[in-house]
């Protein structure tokens, strides 16, 4: 059972970060950072997002490329 609630917890986290990763793509919600943020933090914002939804999806994307 312990190891089904890890399993939902980290499969939760891929989700979550490509939710979030999705939402940054979005020209309204960069535009709206942008001018908050300013330059330079938004731009490592934006990195620091991707750079996380790409380790939290990378098991998913690896069971995709093992797919048919």
């Amino acid at each position: 059972m312990k190891k089904l609630k890890k399993l939902f917890t980290f499969a939760c986290l891929c989700g979550l970060g490509y939710v979030c990763s999705q939402l940054l793509r979005r020209d309204d919600v960069q535009d709206k950072l942008f001018e908050v943020m300013g330059e330079d933090r938004y731009i490592a914002a934006n990195n620091l997002v991707h750079l996380l939804g790409d380790l939290l999806m990378w098991p998913v994307d690896f069971v995709r490329a093992l797919l048919p």
